[in-house]
């Protein structure tokens, strides 16, 4: 009996010490988890983010904006580049069909008066830049940085076809008499 004593307490002392070991282990396993969810949220784009991001912003200036006014297509675009200010991605992770789709009617949809090979050419860089964010956003692996670069490129030739719009029009606008 003194054997199956020893044998008993044995097993109580080893079945603790399992028990101890396993509560040490579950604890190591909660902080692992809380670090990976840590790196998972850093990962995410947020309104913060893209405000620092540096760029030189165009507004539409009035004559722009009249002009533009019944181009639906350009007014969605301008109505994608706010919500994408604002980290949502989610366009760009949409089916890649309604992307191509959308850009291919922005440029089909193109009012005369702004048809011109300086905005078409515009025209086609956000088309390069959007489908580059697509790629890059659908990626699961895509690291936080090279997202923000993608951004900024979409940000950048956003502003540039504002600008060349506004350009276009304030030219236009411009009464210069030519001497006799």
């Amino acid at each position: 009996m003194a054997y199956m004593d020893k044998i008993l307490k044995i097993f109580a002392l080893s079945s603790m010490v399992l028990f101890i070991l396993s509560c040490n282990n579950s604890s190591k396993q909660e902080a692992f988890n809380n670090e990976n969810t840590i790196n998972i949220d850093s990962t995410k784009i947020t309104a913060s983010d893209i405000s620092k991001i540096r760029y030189t912003e165009y507004a539409l200036s009035n004559l722009s904006e009249n002009k533009t006014r019944n181009w639906q297509k350009f007014n969605e675009l301008s109505d994608k580049i706010e919500v994408l200010k604002t980290g949502d991605l989610s366009f760009f992770r949409d089916d890649k069909a309604i992307l191509v789709g959308f850009l291919s009617d922005l440029k089909n949809e193109l009012p005369e008066s702004l048809n011109t090979p300086a905005i078409q050419v515009r025209l086609t860089v956000i088309e390069t830049v959007f489908l580059k964010l697509e790629g890059l956003a659908s990626l699961s692996s895509a690291k936080k940085e090279d997202l923000l670069i993608a951004i900024k490129d979409v940000l950048i030739s956003y502003t540039n076809l504002v600008f060349q719009m506004n350009k276009k029009f304030e030219k236009e606008s411009q009464n210069i008499e030519k001497p006799y």
